[in-house]
């Protein structure tokens, strides 16, 4: 074992690079890939000892080398892009261990966190966002069915290999066919696809069973109906305990008649720790849970199949040489949004990066070999299908040059900020001083107006463009900013939104700024090309007054600029489009909550936001007669 032990050190030095954590200032932006964020690095010098883990499995020195090599693999197909794997659980620290069952599997969950930035530094102190990428030997797509082994029969809820609510033709529309990845299919495949709102959303795992050998087999209705049946005459005490379940769970038997020769479809649901039992360990499977002839949703559209296997398996998955690996690209309650085979693969943003990534890059195939030769597994080096790439090229940029106007606003000592993006390139903005941030990791792009000077900024749908404010904001000031309504705008409703918020961008935890949650600390100021506006303010705590109020001004033209001001002034806010005052609330906030942070959203490319300007006023007083409001 020793001489084991050593060749699989000498592995990892020689293939291994490990991760060394590093403090949140050291990483620029363009520094949100690799696995520079790993609060359990694995070292290549660790001296393996069989353990015993908090759930009484025992877990030897291979099956721990095997999970370390695991990480490796994965480490080597993929770079985060848009949040870090931050938290590696291995082994027993991962929580469903006990779901499996009698089943001993070992192996991987990645925690991600969202990559944010706080003045252009990577930060990690908040959001996290929980699984995203569980990989396992002997780990079980499904759940163990508890107590129900009559005749030394394991029983398990199998999660179905590819289930949809769409029929053939819609499938084929969509793209959504066994031609996403071809060599994925060669195993098997676990594959849900449904919509939700017309939205397509996914989830995806994959089994690489030893030798093509998957050791579960189906169940039909007849014989789990003929198991149930032996249940309830082995434990009378679980029918006796239950007396109430007796007439339901008659009724579902002879429901189940027409459909015995069927494989059993489970509720995917189903809870099975909470079914019918005696108090000592004898649990009934529920026919209820069986929904064979029973409609299944078609926007939601998961069941399970039910599936039996030996004791000769179960004992198999204890030793050293396991059985198959299971990678889950989408654990727990996460779903994909969107055809996995159109996802960008340049510069891709959170899961769905990370599965297109797998999906193309792990290779399944090295896993089929190495399952099949543990005399050979200390010479065989992975390597993945395709190398990620090392860099996004999403350099942190500074301005080459300052234009006239914001070299001189700039100089004025009243001026917080002014920004025309003049000196940057055309082309996304990836700055330290300006921030885009979302579901996910995307970039603002700029681009020049025929006739308008500087540069103007399309936000991506989804995400907020806000400022790192070197000089806080006062009391009293106010901000300008231009949005530019250019061709090919199709609805005129979409809302361009600004917001002011009471967040500290200084708070041990700051906060993303992320427009697309409700308002709850500050007020919104939005605007349509239809002359539509809104006004909202809303504070969670305090002695204010929540305001929501529409306002329609005169429609706008393709090329047209509203010039938006929007004055603060103690706790009252004014707003101005072109001059004209639209709205104003002289509680627009609770006199003891500075407003902090300053973003924009907008869902529409075409709608663009340029020259923005904030300028405290230090003469302006709060006691300022109310305006009409300036309706069409």
């Amino acid at each position: 074992m020793r001489k084991i032990q050593t060749i699989f050190v000498l592995f990892f030095t020689l293939y291994f690079v490990p991760c060394k954590a590093q403090s949140d200032q050291e990483l620029s932006r363009d520094s949100v890939i690799g696995w520079q964020y790993i609060s359990n690095p694995i070292n290549s010098k660790t001296i393996y000892k069989p353990l015993k883990s908090q759930y009484g499995y025992g877990y030897s020195v291979g099956q721990q080398q095997a999970s370390d090599m695991l990480i490796n693999w994965i480490q080597q197909s993929y770079l985060p892009r848009g949040m870090v794997m931050r938290t590696i659980a291995k082994n027993d620290e991962r929580w469903y261990v006990t779901g499996n069952g009698p089943i001993h599997s070992y192996g991987v969950n990645f925690l991600g966190y969202a990559a944010t930035f706080a003045h252009g530094k990577i930060d990690l102190r908040c959001c996290e966002q929980g699984q995203r990428l569980v990989a396992g030997f002997n780990d079980f797509p499904g759940v163990y069915i508890k107590g129900f082994n009559p005749g030394g029969m394991y029983f398990f809820a199998e999660q179905a290999q590819f289930t949809t609510g769409d029929d053939e033709a819609q499938l084929a529309k969509e793209g959504i066919d066994k031609k996403i990845q071809p060599n994925v299919y060669n195993y098997r495949t676990y594959f849900d696809h449904y919509h939700d709102n017309g939205q397509q959303v996914f989830k995806i795992g994959v089994v690489v069973p030893k030798n093509g050998n998957w050791p579960f087999k189906p169940v039909l209705v007849k014989d789990a109906v003929a198991y149930i049946q032996q249940q309830m005459a082995a434990y009378p005490g679980i029918m006796q305990k239950n007396p109430y379940s007796a007439e339901p769970v008659k009724k579902a038997l002879e429901r189940l008649a027409p459909y015995y020769n069927e494989v059993v479809k489970l509720n995917a649901n189903y809870n099975y720790d909470n079914a019918i039992n005696d108090g000592n360990e004898h649990y009934l499977l529920n026919p209820e849970a069986i929904i064979n002839g029973k409609s299944i949703s078609k926007t939601f559209s998961e069941y399970n199949i039910l599936v039996t296997t030996t004791l000769q398996t179960i004992d198999q998955s204890k030793k050293d040489d396991p059985l198959w690996l299971y990678v889950n690209l989408t654990p727990t309650n996460v779903t994909l949004q969107g055809n996995p085979a159109k996802f960008d693969t340049r510069f891709g943003t959170g899961i769905s990066h990370m599965v297109y990534s797998l999906l193309n890059n792990f290779n399944f195939d090295f896993v089929a070999k190495w399952l099949v030769q543990p005399d050979a597994r200390k010479t065989m080096v992975y390597a993945p299908v395709k190398i990620p790439a090392r860099a996004t090229g999403n350099i942190a940029l500074t301005p080459t040059a300052v234009s006239a106007t914001a070299s001189a606003k700039n100089k004025d000592p009243h001026t917080i900020l002014y920004e025309d993006f003049e000196g940057y390139p055309a082309g996304e903005i990836a700055s330290k001083k300006w921030h885009t941030a979302g579901y996910g990791f995307a970039n603002a792009s700029l681009t020049s107006v025929s006739g308008q000077s500087g540069k103007w900024v399309s936000i991506p749908a989804k995400f907020t463009f806000y400022p790192d404010l070197e000089k806080p904001l006062t009391p009293n000031y106010t901000v300008n900013y231009d949005i530019y309504f250019g061709p090919g705008i199709i609805n005129k409703r979409v809302l361009h939104y600004f917001r002011l918020d009471a967040y500290d961008p200084k708070d041990k935890y700051p906060q993303p700024m992320n427009m697309a949650s409700a308002i709850d600390k500050g007020m919104d100021f939005s605007i349509a090309m239809s002359g539509e506006t809104t006004t909202e303010c809303k504070f969670r705590k305090g002695q204010y007054k929540e305001m929501n109020q529409d306002v329609r001004l005169t429609a706008f033209k393709e090329k047209d600029i509203a010039h938006v001001s929007v004055a603060v002034s103690g706790t009252s806010v004014a707003i101005s489009v072109n001059g004209k005052e639209v709205i104003r609330n002289d509680n627009a906030r609770p006199p003891d909550q500075l407003y902090k942070r300053i973003g924009w959203y907008c869902s529409e490319p075409n709608i663009l936001l340029g020259n923005i300007f904030i300028k405290s006023n230090s003469a302006v007083q709060n006691n300022i007669p109310k305006s009409q409001h300036l309706l069409e």
